[in-house]
């Protein structure tokens, strides 16, 4: 029986790798009958973008590039116009000219409400960029802003075909000089700033790297409303609010970054990986057609919603106070919670945690001090692990030759190698420790387990009250205990398998976010995360394994 246990254990443990990566989150658009998205006409876009380099540095390519996005909106048959800037200071000295291209189109017959929906993405490719090691790259732009470009055409496309039926319009803009200092939207609302009145939604298309599930990374401040409509509306919505607090805090910035707190909206952008950011990888053979089909298939539905319907006639119809804390599950559900919700969600699980520590103290199973040892120890360990894994990529990038940098350890190209090394390291390490542990007690588990729930729920108080995000902390969690409420009722053992599936759905796409978006500067980060995440799952295992009768 053990055997049999053991083996669901392991093929279960691997399906949900499979659900929780992407199988159940990419799905072609094409396939989706009644989607009018064809991530096939994106890459013909994008093909015929990222044939050469248009940068601000490729004048004559940027202007061919400019030209193909004007014909293909005239063919739509809008009337695009062509907005001039000149003499725009240069940071490479001099000054230079750029052009963004605007189209408006409105609704066909009917009422129309004067409010529009306004698609954003930038026209310019990277400039070239010296490596640490005096190499000269380029990025073609297949998908930063490629995929933006083409993803924005291939919806104007299929909502023209019901515009008889909108009550709102459309606004697209295509900015130039995104890559230098955001200077195509600054320009625009600054001089042409008419263009963007009765705007009521900002969509921005953006990419981060070639492959990976389109994320919802950002949205505007007081996204109560937005963040309903989005899980309301998206096939196989992607995000975490989480990312929004982060990148606040980050230097990074994209045509949003002006757009957001004037309108409410969405950025919208894939982020694995950074090796394919900003260099000659980000090209028409890297890109990821599944990628593309996962803008589609969120954003498409969005859009018919929003121009349809009279509910959406005023442009401060998504105008909110509140934030939602937002995570996704991949292959479950995405889910969402008002300030007040959250704290309470926070507050459920506290209450069921001491009620399972004082279950398992009334049946004997425990002792307060060793769950306090518990906690302890597993903090110092976490933190000496992810000291230990800093020190080996501040190392593995010295020999590399690369600058080491927490958030963008870029141009080194073996550095999953030093992290998978020490995740097997850790990994080995500590099943032989739990290993050694349960076979002098059988009450180490509970003890071990809850424990950790101590220290995920101080850590998880911790967050919530100085950023305002604890999901990757809390959900887990929360897991972890109903796992072990379950457990302690006679012959539920069984139930601890779907509190682990569930823990591994959550943690395992979050973790690789973690790791691309970061790069594996932030590994003491990530491997800290996973060894706390790894105590889930092998004291779960430990609980479905056997029953203490």
């Amino acid at each position: 029986m053990k055997r049999i246990k053991a083996v669901a254990a392991i093929l279960l443990m691997l399906a949900i790798v499979f659900v929780s990566m992407g199988s159940l989150t990419f799905r072609r658009a094409d396939r989706q009958k009644d989607l009018l998205f064809s991530a096939d006409r994106v890459i013909a876009d994008i093909r015929a973008i990222s044939g050469s380099h248009h940068s601000i540095m490729h004048p004559e390519a940027r202007s061919d590039v400019r030209m193909y996005l004007y014909d293909r909106l005239r063919d739509m048959g809008g009337k695009p116009e062509i907005l001039e800037y000149d003499s725009i200071p240069c940071k490479f000295g001099g000054t230079m000219d750029i052009a963004d291209v605007y189209c408006r189109f409105d609704p066909r017959g009917g009422e129309a409400s004067g409010t529009y929906l306004l698609l954003v993405a930038h026209l310019d490719s990277r400039f070239p960029e010296v490596t640490p090691h005096g190499d000269t790259v380029c990025s073609y732009g297949a998908a930063d802003d490629g995929y933006g470009l083409g993803v924005v055409l291939e919806l104007v496309r299929g909502a023209l075909t019901y515009a008889g039926e909108w009550c709102q319009g459309v606004k697209v803009l295509f900015t130039d000089a995104e890559e230098h200092e955001l200077d195509g939207i600054r320009c625009a609302l600054e001089r042409d700033n008419h263009i963007f009145d009765g705007v009521g939604l900002a969509v921005n298309v953006e990419a981060r790297g070639v492959r990976g599930p389109a994320l919802l990374f950002e949205t505007s401040g007081g996204n109560a409303a937005l963040m309903d409509f989005y899980t309301g509306y998206a096939r196989f919505p992607y995000t975490y609010s989480l990312t929004s607090t982060v990148y606040g805090m980050m230097p990074n910035s994209t045509d949003f970054s002006y757009l957001s707190p004037l309108f409410p909206g969405f950025n919208f952008s894939v982020i694995d990986n950074l090796h394919y950011y900003h260099t000659d990888k980000d090209c028409y053979e890297n890109i990821s057609p599944k990628s593309i089909a996962h803008y589609g298939i969120q954003l498409e539905p969005m859009l018919r919603e929003y121009l349809t319907s009279a509910e959406y006639a005023s442009p401060d119809c998504f105008r909110s106070e509140e934030d939602m804390t937002v995570f996704s599950v991949p292959g479950l559900h995405t889910f969402s919670f008002t300030r007040t919700g959250y704290y309470l969600l926070n507050a459920g699980v506290l209450v069921l945690f001491v009620l399972t520590l004082a279950v398992y103290a009334a049946f004997g199973r425990i002792r307060f001090g060793n769950v306090l040892f518990n906690a302890l120890w597993i903090l110092i360990a976490g933190i000496l692990t992810a000291a230990v894994a800093t020190g080996v990529m501040y190392a593995a990038a010295g020999i590399a030759g690369v600058p080491f940098s927490f958030t963008a350890l870029k141009y080194m190209s073996w550095d999953w190698v030093p992290v998978v090394v020490m995740l097997v390291i850790m990994s080995a390490a500590y099943i032989a420790f739990f290993v050694s542990k349960v076979r002098k007690s059988d009450i180490f588990v509970f003890e071990h387990l809850l424990g950790l729930v101590l220290l995920l729920i101080v850590l998880s108080a911790v967050l919530l009250f100085t950023v305002g995000e604890n999901f990757f902390l809390l959900f887990p969690a929360l897991c972890a205990v109903a796992g072990l409420l379950l457990h302690v009722v006679l012959y539920m053992n069984v139930f601890s398998m779907p509190a682990l599936l569930l823990a591994e759905m959550a943690c395992l796409p979050f973790l690789y976010n973690l790791y691309v978006a970061l790069t594996a500067g932030a590994a003491g980060v990530v491997l800290f995360l996973t060894f706390l995440y790894l105590i889930i799952l092998v004291s779960l295992t430990r609980c479905f394994m056997f029953q203490r009768r």
